[in-house]
């Protein structure tokens, strides 16, 4: 009998746990499902301190606005970073083409650019081993195709851009780029879709290496079961952002403000006048034509219908001293990841230093935090860190780039984690942005003369919902979305350094515009799928 209540007991006790375990997980799931939903507020008032951020080359642009805020203006822009920064330049770029001087007037929350863009990695890089198989079961492989041109032209666009404008301090580049692999069916799959892609998309080239090659080539931890490598690049986010607003700043100094420390408190809509909008801060009231939300995570905070369909995440990024280890002597030509399995994957850079040996700017551990990365997920608390993410990035490198049979010597193992922080980027429920104009439907936003249809003279204009990938979107989206609120969309525009030329629609994919079909379409909840 002992025996038998034993191994009910052991039994009871399993199920027990298991139990535990699925009230956990539905509680975890409730919880995060009630943040998304909610949506985001302001961005916070106190971010952590973010690398990208010292030492500005423009320390006037830091908190520039004016003594008074303009009443009114052709363009609202909302946010200051690379979306903000490039639509800014489309617009100002296609109105003087058009001989028509529209004024713009740019509100930030918080210090320029201190979003996203001034937290991220500074990768150029676009995987499409890691992304085809996914967009071709979307949207069939020649569409897949030019979704996939279009994030791989970023490339070509923002380091020809940097070299015409001779924005130095940006440190734009371009860089051979090595995906490490610690999982074997993940190396396995993308062996398979690099060879799938060799035929349907030639431009891109990339070379595999199985474990023991890949191992000695890059220096590497024999955990290590093999390894890629391709053309990508490589930014200082920050520095580039505001080399492009200094530039709009000195060239159209009577059409563009740039209000810092001005945040969006609401909008409303007035009717068709041409100046339908009111764009309400804590400084006071601008009227406008054209509302354009460039605010990536937190555009829910203006937009809440969009809070069923996109949402924030909290990312983590470190800097890194070096120390001589095997990663050193690139001055700044090579960049990593380091893959642990499907969409589980830390990225670094290294910075070009006249000894060949910059700072490491390591980023990810998404999965790292006591939920599995479930916790960051409809946080937009950029204000802290999570300490298990956080205790990844500043521990992770020795493990990849020690050689089982390297002598262990203490000065070639020196590393310093010399910084660490978080930044909010914006996921959305297809893992597409969102781009072009915004109808009542989803502003919410209808005056009573206006009877809720969409005036031909005002809007408002979105693109935002980068997913992690901004580098390679947020330029030619935010172009794209200039040429919009321009209406030359079926103008044939001259070529030029950062922008593609042509009809906008020979190169900007249609799939990311938020039509009604999409928008019915989006769930933020299909992210389960993703993750």
């Amino acid at each position: 009998m002992t025996g038998v209540f034993d191994l009910i007991h052991k039994s009871w006790k399993t199920l027990r746990a298991a139990i535990k375990t699925l009230l956990d997980l539905n509680r975890t799931f409730e919880a995060l499902v009630a943040r998304v939903y909610q949506g985001s507020s302001l961005p916070c008032r106190d971010p952590t301190d973010s690398y990208w951020l010292e030492d500005p080359p423009f320390p006037e642009l830091v908190n520039i606005h004016s003594e008074k805020l303009p009443e009114r203006t052709d363009v609202v822009i909302i946010g200051s970073g690379i979306t903000a920064a490039a639509v800014a330049r489309s617009l100002l770029q296609e109105s003087e083409r058009k001989k028509q001087n529209i004024t713009l007037t740019v509100l930030e929350a918080r210090d320029i650019c201190s979003g996203a863009t001034g937290r991220n990695g500074g990768h150029i890089k676009a995987s499409p081993h890691e992304t085809f198989e996914r967009l071709e079961a979307g949207f069939g492989a020649e569409r897949a195709v030019a979704l996939t041109r279009f994030q791989l032209n970023h490339l070509e666009y923002l380091t020809d851009f940097c070299k015409n404008k001779g924005f130095t301090q940006a440190e734009c580049r371009k860089v051979e780029t090595v995906d490490l692999f610690f999982d074997q069916k993940a190396f396995d799959k993308a062996c398979h879709t690099i060879t799938k892609l060799e035929s349907l998309l030639p431009e891109w080239q990339a070379m595999i290496y199985q474990a023991a090659e890949a191992r000695e080539k890059f220096a590497v931890s024999d955990q290590v079961v093999g390894a890629s490598s391709y053309q990508a690049g490589a930014l200082w986010p920050y520095r580039f952002v505001t080399a492009v607003w200094n530039g709009l700043l000195q060239d159209y100094p009577q059409r563009i403000t740039i209000e810092t420390n001005t945040p969006v408190l609401s909008i409303d809509k007035e009717g068709p006048s041409d100046y339908a909008y009111n764009v309400y801060t804590d400084r006071g009231v601008i009227s406008c034509k054209h509302v354009v939300h460039a605010t990536n995570a937190w555009m829910g905070h203006l937009l809440p219908k969009l809070n069923k369909k996109a949402t924030g995440m909290r990312a983590h990024m470190s800097a890194q001293n070096p120390g001589h280890h095997n990663y050193e002597g690139f001055n700044g030509d090579r960049s990593w990841s380091l893959v642990y399995g499907p969409d589980d994957f830390d990225y670094m850079t290294q910075r070009p230093f006249s000894d060949g040996i910059g700072d490491m700017m390591l980023g990810g551990g998404t999965f790292r935090s006591k939920n599995n990365g479930l916790d960051q997920i409809g946080i937009w608390d950029d204000s802290r860190t999570d300490v298990l993410t956080s205790a990844h990035l500043a521990g992770i490198l020795p493990i990849v780039f020690s050689r089982e049979n390297q002598q262990r010597e203490p000065a070639r193992q020196a590393k310093f984690l010399q910084q660490h922080w978080s930044g909010i980027l914006s996921l959305t429920g297809d893992a597409l942005p969102f781009v072009g104009k915004l109808n009542t439907r989803v502003t919410g936003r209808s005056s009573a003369q206006n009877s809720g249809k969409d005036s031909n003279d005002s809007a408002e204009w979105i693109s935002a919902g980068y997913n992690g990938e901004g580098m390679v979107y947020a330029w030619l989206c935010a172009t794209a979305l200039g040429i919009m609120i321009m209406g030359s969309e079926d103008v044939d525009i001259p070529a030029a350094p950062g922008f593609p030329g042509g009809r906008l629609y020979e190169w900007f994919p249609t799939e990311f515009l938020l039509d009604d079909k999409r928008f019915n379409r989006i769930d933020v909840l299909d992210l389960a799928d993703q993750l």
